[in-house]
């Protein structure tokens, strides 16, 4: 039975692969119509995307490309009719080549000599005078021309100027909108299938890799019971030291400022709360495990970076992806956040799981180059420059930073995206066999292994969870923040171990609850936001924060001491 559902889920993870290099392929097909749209008007890549949705603004079309190259775009990308782009493309080249003869000197000198009845050194003369060579040049043109294709001066003229050609591009781009068939669906969801592919692969993968990495025995059985922990009243401020202190604080600020507790700065707080809250959750698996992940902030900046890109409006100019002309479905965006996060969640576990890394030591290096990888896509926009992406679609603003309005109560959708995720978590640490053996791996490695956790499997899982709700917050994070630079995400992973552990995980591993988490997180970012509101220097607000750090860590450790 355990074979046929490992077996069950490697074709599962092979199709998702499969159907993420299709969609992948698609999106390459669909960005090469763009791509190639460039290189036939001889433009900057900004600009394609105005000469398509506005045809009346083309003026030229690149020369020096071959027939087979225009009539090969006109044709099958653009769908036009063959007979009708043979003939134009046909004449154009035949014009090109008698337009680029009619410029040599030998040709020149031999008409010269022909029509007017002068020597070769009385034509090289007259070459030489720039008036009567540019005369006499487009005289030659006009004639070769008309004998060779047997048309009019009119229709010369309008050669010279390019008019077929640009009228041929103009109706192939007013077809590429809406009639040339699956061309038209590559062109217009070209990011969408890109990206829906590398989600695919990425989703895919992860099933495979952790398949692969499955250490468990044929036919090993048993199970690991966390034992109860028994409360004594002894150590009951022991516990809830660290609680009651930041509660004090709370209780002078709300003194010394009685408008504190207005619910508008309640629900900011709530709201600032939720996105951290929301990392804190996915880092408090990590913890559990007597881990931690110092590349949070980091790998939250490029998925919010992806995330940006991906909602921005496409009314505006600047935008990442200008060949959007239409908003991605909000599924897009989210899932390509998540797949950025889980790659390096996933590069992460491997390191703790398999190349027996400390958790320290693989996440520093991935927060380096998630960082590095964050600034080289924001460099690479199209513009040139490295603006923070911003101006985003209001629909996913809506979506991601609305409020739920109940009479006068304006309740942040984050809070509540928040409250959701953590009940989902709650029933993952709780009631599922991967949260049994999460806190058992946590608590004594050796001894889960002993009784039969796939302590590989495991880790890498609990970190595969924690890449998802990075990608979610990243998400709703761009949301909130409404501008995404390269900046984006720093020290958010202080934020987050900080609420985690005042929350009361344990860096020993092995010991934690989802509800301390969120009370963790809330009570942290009250304690930020007073600060704020008490118009506390910014500077020493990092202090004060650091030493949240120690104390809880410090706290930490002498109830583990004790517990020995």
């Amino acid at each position: 039975m355990k074979n046929t559902k490992r077996l069950v889920a490697a074709l599962i993870a092979v199709v998702l692969v499969i159907a993420g290099i299709v969609c992948v392929v698609l999106g390459q097909k669909g960005q090469g119509i763009y791509n190639d749209a460039t290189t036939m008007l001889g433009c900057k890549k900004p600009d394609t995307i105005n000469y398509i949705l506005d045809t009346d603004s083309i003026t030229e079309i690149q020369r020096g490309l071959s027939a087979d190259t225009y009539t090969k775009y006109l044709t099958k990308s653009l769908g036009l009719d063959a007979a009708e782009v043979e003939a134009v493309v046909s004449d154009r080249v035949v014009f090109d080549e008698l337009l680029t003869k009619s410029k040599k000197k030998d040709t020149f000198v031999s008409y010269v000599m022909e029509t007017q009845g002068v020597t070769e050194e009385e034509a090289e003369a007259i070459k030489k005078d720039d008036a009567q060579e540019e005369a006499i040049q487009a005289e030659i043109l006009m004639k070769s021309v008309t004998e060779a294709l047997g048309c009019s001066e009119a229709e010369v003229e309008a050669l010279k100027a390019d008019t077929p050609m640009i009228e041929l591009f103009k109706k192939g781009f007013e077809n590429l909108k809406t009639n040339a068939g699956f061309s038209t669906t590559l062109f217009n969801n070209a990011i969408m299938f890109l990206w829906i592919g590398i989600v695919l692969i990425i989703a895919g993968g992860a099933v495979l890799f952790i398949q692969l990495m499955d250490d468990s025995k044929k036919g090993k059985k048993g199970g690991f019971k966390v034992s109860p922990k028994a409360a004594k009243v002894g150590e009951f401020f022991l516990n809830y030291a660290l609680y009651i202190i930041l509660i004090a604080i709370l209780v002078v600020v709300c003194l010394v400022k009685p408008n504190f507790l207005d619910p508008v700065n309640i629900l900011n707080i709530l709201k600032q709360a939720s996105t951290k809250g929301i990392l804190a959750l996915g880092c408090a698996g990590l913890i559990v495990l007597a881990g931690t992940d110092l590349s949070i902030g980091r790998v939250l900046g490029l998925s919010a970076a992806v995330t940006a890109a991906l909602v921005q409006s496409v009314t505006y100019s600047s935008r990442m992806f200008p060949q959007m002309t239409q908003q991605l479905p909000l599924f897009v965006p989210l899932l390509a956040s998540i797949g950025v996060a889980v790659i390096f969640s996933l590069i992460n576990g491997f390191g703790v799981a398999k190349l027996h890394l400390h958790a320290f030591i693989i996440t520093l290096g991935t927060q380096l180059i998630a960082f590095g990888c964050n600034c080289l896509f924001i460099e690479s926009q199209p513009s040139g420059t490295a603006q923070a992406l911003s101006t985003f679609d209001q629909n996913f603003l809506n979506f991601a930073a609305g409020n739920l309005t109940i009479g006068s109560l304006k309740i942040p959708l984050v809070v509540i995206y928040f409250l959701i995720i953590a009940i989902i978590m709650w029933f993952v640490w709780n009631k599922t066999r991967l949260g049994k053996n999460m806190f058992a791996v946590g608590g004594n490695t050796e001894a889960a292994a002993v009784s039969g956790v796939n302590v590989a499997k495991t880790i890498m899982l609990v970190y595969l969870i924690a890449g998802i709700l990075y990608g979610t917050s990243a998400f709703l994070e761009a949301a909130r923040i409404t501008s995404v630079g390269a900046n984006t995400g720093i020290n958010y992973e202080t934020d987050a171990i900080s609420a985690v552990v005042v929350g009361g995980v344990s860096f020993s591993g092995g010991v934690g609850t989802i509800q301390g988490v969120v009370i963790g997180a809330i009570i942290l970012q009250a304690i930020n936001y007073s600060l704020q509101f008490l118009g506390v220097n910014p500077y020493l607000q990092y202090v004060v924060r650091g030493l949240i750090i120690i104390l809880a860590v410090a706290i930490d450790v002498r109830k583990y001491i004790a517990k020995k």
